[in-house]
Formats: structure tokens, sequence, C-alpha cells
């Protein structure tokens, strides 16, 4: 509504300055200006109000999205604790039935599990080969942390038992079972280099390589590529061939019911998270086999299988599947995020903050004023003294009391609601501030006794709306940054949470 008013406003000054503009043009110059409108009738004024601010931690988040993001890693922070972040998924096969075969004389050559790295190219090494930065990852990449791939035993329903008609929903905190022999178990920390996979391909004998594989994806990024052992896949996934566990997909999945991808901390528990889209992600199994050449014919002049045999490279690729999750494992014996002084902010089931605005203030009082409300602005600022350096870029409010959009996102846009980081003339992370004019005129103009509550979090992609009656917020959360805030203690003097409104009233 305030838009509007302003909008008619300007519209309005337009108008008068144009038609001015001609008549003047009959008027000596020094008479210009001479007549325009007095604009004493309006009085523009600002007031600062007091907000009250609370911290809230995030138990848990649903931990599948359209986004498909997911987080793997340990980080440990003095400021937000640690967390150690898993990957559970569901496999899905090549191929099922009598065409899910592996010829005779098999040999697995190499079993990889791949996942893509989010990666950004940045320059070209002296030799051409390419060189990247590895995207949404935090913490020190210096450090490993402990990598290991298991065999899931907990079956990943696709629908919620207990209503069919609704896609199950996994949260953060579900614990899952594994298998008590990991597939893969070693230290591991991100590679920006790992773009290319050379696969050994073996003779029956397992000891005579016959050639040797050299992989890249059809666009050069690099991806983890970790070896499962292969006796144990050769158990799963060779032996039963044939039999009804691969008649379906459905089959299959009852029976391999997926990977369990498990990060731990060494000794060194200050190592990193990354962020890894599991579109392209995938199991293959790398194998040789068998097969006759040529034909030849016999005395009758008909074609018969030849005697001499070659050997032939295959691979079975298992996708992830559709069912994936993220299992959380959060401590926070560590953090400093204890008292009211502070604001603790962060993604990934972490911490969340409240925010009640006019806190202070005669609200009924400021309602019979019936103000022309310019701009409000709620403003946010970092405390530079906390130790953590993970600020994120934007952060997100809402209607924390009824989980919905406020007013300003869905008149103006994520770009005027704001909630992105400043910097200080340091370049150091210094403030948020979000615009919430629309939101403040709207309460002052309402018979509401008091604001809503305000909820305070890292912003994800998918907390935007995708149309105007889209108004619930989504409670996704896969961003492990977090920032430090003030709060609203007084002693904290121009750099306390608060708002700021700017408004007109006319003179009587």
């Amino acid at each position: 509504m305030t838009t509007k008013v302003v909008n008619v406003i300007k519209y309005i000054s337009l108008s008068t300055f144009v038609f001015l503009a001609i008549i003047s043009c009959e008027k000596p110059i020094d008479n210009i200006g001479v007549n325009l409108v007095n604009n004493n009738n309006f009085n523009s004024n600002s007031i600062t109000t007091e907000v009250v601010t609370t911290n809230e931690n995030i138990e848990k988040v649903p931990t599948k999205s359209s986004a498909q993001q997911f987080l793997l890693g340990v980080y440990n922070d003095s400021e937000f604790g640690k967390l150690k972040a898993s990957i559970i998924t569901q496999l899905t096969p090549p191929t099922i039935g009598e065409f899910y075969t592996y010829g005779s004389n098999t040999k697995i050559d190499s079993v990889l599990v791949s996942i893509p790295y989010q990666a950004t190219k940045i320059d070209n090494y002296s030799d051409g080969k390419p060189q990247f930065s590895i995207d949404s990852v935090i913490g020190n990449t210096d450090n490993e942390f402990k990598l290991s791939i298991y065999e899931l035993k907990t079956f990943l329903n696709s629908l919620d038992p207990n209503d069919p008609s609704k896609a199950q929903v996994y949260y953060s905190d579900k614990v899952f079972d594994k298998e008590s022999t990991a597939l893969y178990s070693g230290n591991f920390k991100i590679n920006p280099n790992d773009t290319v996979s050379y696969i050994k391909r073996y003779m029956p004998d397992g000891v005579t390589v016959f050639d040797i594989d050299t992989l890249k994806q059809t666009t050069v990024t690099p991806s983890i590529n970790i070896p499962l052992d292969e006796n144990q896949i050769k158990q799963l996934f060779v032996d039963t061939a044939g039999t009804s566990e691969f008649e379906s997909v459905d089959d299959f999945q009852h029976t391999f019911r997926g990977l369990y991808i498990e990060a731990d901390e060494l000794a060194n528990p200050n190592s990193h998270i990354v962020s890894l889209d599991l579109t392209k992600a995938s199991m293959t199994i790398y194998y040789s086999d068998d097969e006759n050449e040529t034909e030849v014919e016999d005395l009758n002049g008909n074609g018969v299988k030849g005697e001499q045999g070659v050997r032939v490279k295959h691979a079975h690729v298992f996708t992830f599947g559709t069912v994936k999750s993220n299992y959380f494992d959060r401590d926070y014996t560590t953090s400093k995020q204890s008292g009211t002084d502070r604001l603790y902010i962060q993604g990934a089931a972490g911490s969340m903050a409240t925010i009640d605005i006019l806190g202070s203030e005669d609200i009924a009082a400021i309602k019979a004023k019936n103000w022309l409300v310019t701009d409000a602005s709620l403003y946010l600022y970092v405390d530079q003294n906390a130790s953590s350096n993970i600020a994120p870029y934007q952060l997100f409010l809402y209607n924390y009391d009824d989980n919905e959009q406020i007013r300003d996102m869905m008149s103006e846009g994520i770009t005027s609601l704001g909630g992105t980081l400043e910097l200080d003339a340091d370049g150091n992370p210094y403030r948020y501030v979000f615009k919430i004019t629309d939101y403040i005129s709207e309460f002052l103009k309402s018979t509401d006794p008091s604001p809503v509550k305000l909820g305070l979090k890292v912003y994800n992609s998918t907390d935007l709306p995708v149309n105007y009656l889209d108004t619930k917020v989504k409670d996704y959360s896969w961003n492990p940054k977090g920032v430090v805030l003030y709060g609203n203690d007084p002693s904290f003097q121009d750099k306390r949470a608060r708002l700021e409104i700017s408004y007109s009233e006319i003179n009587n």
C-alpha cells in the first residue's frame, strides 16, 4: 500500500513539474520558481525503535529438496560447535531382468563412486590442464576427515507409510542402519584437480593388464572418486545377477538398499564440509569378460561361433536414486552459543533468531499518528570480534508466527527486501539490512494489537516463493555457513539490532 501512495505522489509531482515548465516558457526567466507549491504542509522525520531478539536452535530440517544439495564432511567452530554431515542414498540399476549380465570369465576391474564437485574454472596450468576452485565449501581444506562408505541397511521409502498419498520426508536427525564392514574407508580431503580416472582392464587371472582406460567427464570438472571393495561388490552385484533381486528396480532397491557415505572426524577435527549436487552422482562397476570375435563357416556353409575369443570392456552405471537424505550430527559442547547478547545464525539445522519489532514503543500511540511510512529498515550488525569467519552472503527474514513470507517479499521481491552481507571499508563482514517498509505500513494501518514475530535464518534458494500463492516458507536448509550478530542490548550502542522508520505527516 505504501508503494502505491508513494507512486501517486511521484506521479502528481511529475505532472505539476511538467505543467509549470510549460507555462514558465511565457514568463521572464527571473520569475521561474516564484509560484512553486509550499511543501511546509508536510513534516518528514524518523524514529529509531528497539527490537527484542532471541536465539533458537534448529533441531532438524527436511533433507530432500528440488535443489538437490547435500553436505558431506566435518566442520568444527568455537562459535557454532561441530557439525558432521553424511549422505544416504538409494541406487538405481542401469538395467534389470535378463539384460543385467556379466558374461563369462568376468573380472571386476574397478568400482568407483563418483560425485562431481560444484566447481569454477579459474585458470589453466602451463601444460594446458584446467584448474578449478571448489564452490560451496567451508573450513580448513588442508585438513582431512575420515570418509567411509557402507551398504545401507535401512529401506528408503519414497512414500509415507502412514499416508501413501504423500511423499516420505526424511529429516536431518534420522539415524540410519548400515552394514558393519565398510566398502571403503580412508582419509579424505577435497581435490580440485581430480578430473581424470584411470581404469586398469584385466585378463581373467586378475593380474595381467590388457588395457588402461582414461576416463574424463564430457564437461571436464573435478569429482570425488572413491574405489569400493571389489570382492564385496562381486558378491552383491555380480554373483546375484540373473536372480530375483534384479527382476525389477523395486526388487533391487529392497535387496540392496543403498549407500551410506559417512564423514567422521580424525585427530584434528578442524576439517571442512562441502555442498554437493547429487544429480550426476553414480556408482560404476567396470568389468571385462570374454566374447567370441567372429563367425566361421562350417562344411555346409553355415555360420557358427569361432573358437577365437577376445577380452571386452564393459561398465554398469548405477545412478544415485530418487530418495536421498543427509544425516547431521551436531555437537554444541564446544560452542559459545549461550546468553542473549549475541545472535547465532547458522544453516544446516543449526540456529536462527527471532525478532520482535517495535518492542519498546507505545504501539497504540504510533498507530494513532497516521504516518505515511517512506522507509523502514531493520539493521543487524556482525560481531567482528567473533572467531568464526564463515558469514553467509545472505540472510532471510520471514513471518515466524505463521511461517509465511512477509509482505515486502511478495510485493517487492528478495532484492528489495535485502539481507545481503555488507562489508566495511577493510572488506570485513559488517552488517545486514532488511527493508520492511510495506510490512510496517500495513501493520500501522491494521487493527492488529502487535506485529508478528519475525524469524531470521540463513538464506537458501528454496526460500523464494514460486508464485503469489506460494506464501508458506519452506524449512529446507543445507547452507552450513553462519554468522554472529549483535543483539538488542543497549550497551552495543550503534551496533545494536534496531528498526529505523522514516515517515511523513501532515502539519495541522
